[in-house]
């Protein structure tokens, strides 16, 4: 087991992440600071296995311990989180959900229509599956998912596999102890429930967060990079179950890379100060992420060894087609163009004591935990763990939250309410399928009684609605696609 560099920064969760990491292959650590002006630490990192890439994680912070941290806690979460559904393989049961809620009864087997499937699915109450165990966080009882649901890359399905769905990181954390990684993974649920209809192609459903109304330690950190020559726009995507929920754009006159303009960073805490920091730093850190991933060779190669580079080509190819189609066309758009096109909408403002939680201060992943679970007592909160060492990596689901509407088409009843009441046109209710909208989105009987009747998807309005920003949503490969200089 190779070493570690004295070098990097150190702390006590950054160590214990390494160790179990070297575990699985070389353990390779790079620093991406330098490729942005704005001077906020970022990291990459990697683990190599027989010369392929295992996995890759990204960390930023006010601190390169923090940033070494957080990129080494994100690397966890994608080689633990595959070890732990690998565990689970053995107690995978195969059979339909009616079959298994006649075996099981209907609390121990979730429903896949409280699940957010695609619309339009084949999915069929009599369709075989293959189902693994999760755990009520809250009572410890075992609920079977469909695998799709517990893997977080596609290579974790069961070979032969035809997904009902694409899995999604979404849901994962990583930690010391078992109480952290439950906590980040349900703000992530959060994050994405809240502003997936509200941020991105639909900007402009959210309010910009007037700056002379901020906190003094977010205005502050706002002041500094700012005084890098570039304007900061912070936008309220929502408050609800107890999160506040934000993201945040840039307005620059000169990036080092023409992907800079692109640059997003989104949070949903507790605290609508705490949310707002992480989202700034990571706007930050996108903007360092995507030159080193997407920007010119010249400034990426140098970073890296050639045992990464090497583990990357041999990667190559991969990736989602629609993804690396997109970027492409970005490729030859220019800068200018590229900054038009995906500019904040900044026709609306709101004060920040308008988009508070109200909640006390929460100290402590204990306290995140149990304030994250107050507020979702309607939800059943199912959760696998995994520990290995002193690291312990959670996937986290959420049966009734929304992820991934317009890059996947996946919706339930929330999202199916949220659009019925939007001008968008990407949901009708109707009897049966329409030319315009051909696809039903998946509920449970009683959801479409509460909706007015069935809900249909158009495929077509949503891509209408994303048009060229559907890197956006979804990257290529990184290092697939090359963006010149700013």
């Amino acid at each position: 087991m190779p070493a570690p560099n004295p070098d990097l920064p150190t702390s006590p969760e950054a160590e214990a992440y390494a160790r179990t990491l070297r575990r699985s292959g070389e353990l390779v650590e790079l620093d991406l600071t330098s490729l942005d002006r704005l001077g906020v630490p970022v990291t990459s990192c990697s683990v190599l296995s027989e010369g392929r890439v295992v996995a890759h994680g990204n960390g930023y912070g006010r601190t390169p311990s923090a940033a070494r941290r957080g990129g080494l806690g994100e690397l966890a979460e994608g080689v633990l989180g595959a070890l732990g559904v690998e565990q689970l393989r053995p107690r995978a049961r195969t059979g339909s959900y009616a079959e298994l809620v006649g075996a099981e009864g209907a609390e121990r087997v979730a429903d896949p229509r409280t699940l957010c499937l695609p619309a339009g699915s084949p999915w069929t109450p009599e369709m075989p599956l293959t189902w693994l165990p999760l755990r009520r966080v809250r009572t410890g009882e075992e609920v079977l998912v469909p695998v799709e649901l517990v893997a977080s890359e596609p290579g974790e399905l069961p070979p032969g596999t035809t997904p009902l769905l694409t899995p999604v990181t979404n849901g994962l954390g990583a930690g010391l102890d078992g109480t952290r990684p439950l906590a980040h993974g349900l703000l992530e649920i959060l994050q994405r429930h809240t502003n997936g209809l509200r941020f991105r192609a639909l900007d402009a459903r959210s309010p910009e967060i007037a700056k002379d109304s901020l906190p003094a330690s977010v205005a502050a950190l706002v002041a500094e990079l700012e005084a890098t020559g570039l304007e900061l726009v912070l936008k309220h995507a929502g408050t609800e179950l107890g999160v506040c929920s934000t993201y945040v754009m840039g307005v620059d006159p000169d990036p080092g890379a023409a992907i800079q303009v692109t640059a997003c960073g989104e949070a949903a805490d507790p605290s609508a100060e705490a949310s707002l920091t992480k989202a700034v730093l990571e706007y930050a850190n996108s903007r360092a992420r995507k030159t080193f991933m997407f920007g010119p060779a010249g400034r990426a190669r140098p970073l890296g060894p050639a045992a990464y580079w090497a583990a990357v080509g041999a990667a190559a190819g991969g990736g989602e087609a629609r993804a690396t189609a997109a970027m492409t066309a970005w490729r030859d758009l220019g800068v200018d163009a590229l900054r038009t096109l995906t500019a904040p909408d900044r026709s609306r403002t709101v004060r920040y004591d308008d988009v508070v939680t109200g909640a006390p201060p929460v100290t402590g992943p204990e306290e995140q935990l149990a304030h994250l679970l107050d507020q979702l007592a309607d939800h059943d909160v199912l959760a696998s763990t995994v520990t290995v060492d002193d690291v312990c990596v959670a996937k986290v689901l959420v049966p009734g939250l929304e992820v991934e509407t317009l890059s996947y088409g996946r919706v339930g009843e929330v999202n199916a309410c949220r659009l019925l009441e939007a001008d968008l046109d990407l949901v009708r209710r109707q009897d049966g399928p329409s030319a315009s909208h051909p696809d039903r989105v998946l509920l449970t009987p009683a959801a479409e009684e509460r909706l007015g009747g069935p809900v249909w998807y158009s495929y077509a309005a949503a891509d209408r609605v994303v048009g060229p920003l559907y890197p956006l949503y979804r990257e290529p490969a990184r290092h697939s696609v090359t963006l010149p200089l700013g």
